[in-house]
């Protein structure tokens, strides 16, 4: 983790380093100038995010049997899902944290 930002992803995703460098990427393909202001560009920021997710976890979070009994499961990636948190709120959640990140 090389940057600040990919530090606070790392740190913030369960110091996973493999999602926290795909959403990192994500961000960064996805962003365009002014994009924090911009409300299709925050939602074009957001769909990345969403499916960096999803593609390192197979629907992360996506409230299957584990989920919906209250259990976290760990995903194909590693991934810890948590049953309290929804894929809307951790994308949420994850796009406060890139917003307040200086690099993107």
């Amino acid at each position: 983790m090389n940057t600040r930002g990919k530090r606070a992803l790392y740190d913030n995703l369960d110091t996973n380093e493999a999602l926290a460098l795909a959403i990192d990427a994500a961000v960064r393909a996805s962003r365009q100038d002014d994009w924090r202001s911009n409300q299709f560009k925050v939602r074009r920021v957001k769909n990345a995010i969403r499916v960096a997710l999803e593609s390192a976890g197979g629907h992360v979070g996506g409230g299957g049997d584990a989920t919906r009994a209250g259990v976290a499961r760990e995903t194909a990636a590693g991934y810890v899902t948590r049953p309290s948190e929804s894929v809307d709120e951790r994308v949420e959640r994850i796009l406060a944290l890139v917003k307040n990140q200086d690099e993107y």
